[in-house]
């Protein structure tokens, strides 16, 4: 049974499914293969997937800080568009 969702609840689930789309949905093009970026991509998705289904059978237990998180963390996704190595790369 879903539990009732609160308002920080609902934008952290959207913030968290946005970002695993965002992911999901990038596009290499011509850019090289980095299995260890691959990897590291992978387990936001899990992380992030993992953190939407137990938000999802326990909305109560959220709070604006981890609502914030999920939409920083969508934010930056958004930032480099879906291009986990731009976030690992130090400039």
């Amino acid at each position: 049974m879903l539990a009732p969702f609160t308002p920080y609840a609902v934008i952290a689930l959207v913030a968290y499914i946005s970002a695993i789309a965002r992911v999901l949905t990038y596009r290499r093009q011509g850019s090289r293969h980095r299995r260890h970026v691959s990897w590291i991509a992978w387990a936001l998705v899990v992380v992030m997937g993992g953190s939407a289904i137990e938000l999802a059978l326990h909305a109560k237990s959220i709070g604006i800080f981890e609502a914030g998180s999920a939409v920083l963390l969508a934010l930056f996704l958004f930032g480099v568009r879906g291009n986990v190595a731009r976030l690992l790369r130090s400039e």
